[in-house]
């Protein structure tokens, strides 16, 4: 995709999405979790229109992406109460299940605010908007690209003093950067306390 567009090739219905997310200052991706991740179709969204070339660059990601100063909230439906996405509950801690949505979809093009999910009918729900009136809109914290080496020569990895430096703290900085500790506490469905 990254040659298709910068020798215009893109399709028509692709080029309108770009300008979309271009004068868009906050994009909610709503959808139903499927599977612990997105519909295929929202996947093959992603997957078109949140391109190498257009969204990020090895030089341009994360918190030094082309929509840093933009937001993303991820509002979706699980189908069971929230006591089925706990740590002990039957489907698994719902932090593992949005690391990789927020870190390798959302955030990897824009600033993420914490997510919004509904269960099921029995769960109290309300509405989306209703919800988005009431909060502060703090983003989640990740681990900045400040924190890695992005070389290939030093693969991409945490820097050594980042690691060394981490040792002493009871968890790792996200559920995909553990470092062998505990998991960051509702790390992936609400911001850190404000100082």
């Amino acid at each position: 995709m990254k040659n298709t567009k910068e020798t215009g090739r893109l399709s028509d219905d692709i080029k309108e999405e770009h300008n979309k997310l271009l004068e868009a200052d906050l994009v909610i991706f709503q959808f139903p979790m499927y599977w612990s991740s997105v519909p295929g179709i929202m996947k093959g969204w992603i997957d078109r229109v949140l391109t190498q070339g257009f969204a990020f660059s090895l030089q341009n990601m994360y918190d030094n992406g082309i929509f840093r100063d933009k937001k993303a909230l991820l509002s979706f439906t699980t189908g069971g109460p929230e006591s089925m996405y706990l740590p002990d509950g039957i489907k698994g801690d719902i932090n593992i299940m949005l690391y990789p949505l927020q870190v390798k979809r959302a955030v990897f093009t824009y600033l993420v605010v914490y997510p919004w999910s509904s269960g099921c009918a029995t769960s109290g729900g309300g509405s989306l908007l209703e919800h988005l009136r009431e909060r502060e809109e703090q983003p989640l914290s990740f681990a900045p690209t400040e924190l890695f080496d992005l070389t290939f020569q030093g693969g991409f990895r945490l820097r050594p003093e980042v690691k060394e430096a981490r040792a002493v703290q009871p968890y790792g900085l996200t559920p995909g950067h553990h470092l062998g500790k505990r998991l960051p506490p509702d790390n992936q469905t609400k911001p850190a306390p404000r100082d």
